[in-house]
């Protein structure tokens, strides 16, 4: 998997990623319209499709955050596990709080609630192992 740039939210790593997929599938020079990718996608996923417009979007490096559920339609129909279609993660920082944040503003309110409790659980679980470290 390839790497982001440091601070490249700007979509053109993703469309460059999907754009050199859709070479691999379809051939060099051979990729076919959007409407007829959107066509495509829809029939290889049994109905489940991403709109021309998105697609237009995302190949045009205009789509800075893709849902989970885009991006599972785009690994099924290009072959590859979705995580080829995520950037890699870099080292804690400015840049990547507001990648994070980017990414869960697509996220529905309970999935946002579900995440706010995973990380009190954690930080409950870490209160209680500093607390039996020191004895």
């Amino acid at each position: 998997m390839t790497g982001t740039p440091a601070g490249d939210t700007s979509g053109v790593w993703l469309a460059s990623t999907v754009i050199r997929l859709l070479e691999q599938r379809y051939g060099r020079g051979r990729v076919p319209s959007v409407r007829v990718l959107a066509r495509h996608m829809k029939d290889a996923n049994g109905g489940d499709a991403i709109s021309h417009g998105h697609m237009h979007n995302i190949l045009s490096g205009d789509a800075v955050n893709i849902t989970d559920r885009t991006r599972a339609v785009l690994a099924r129909f290009l072959g590859v596990p979705p995580s080829v279609l995520m950037p890699a993660v870099e080292p804690a920082g400015e840049t990547d709080v507001e990648t994070l944040a980017m990414r869960f503003s697509s996220l529905r309110p309970e999935e946002l609630d579900a995440i706010e409790k995973a990380i009190h659980m954690v930080k409950e679980r870490d209160g209680q192992r500093d607390t039996t470290d020191r004895g």
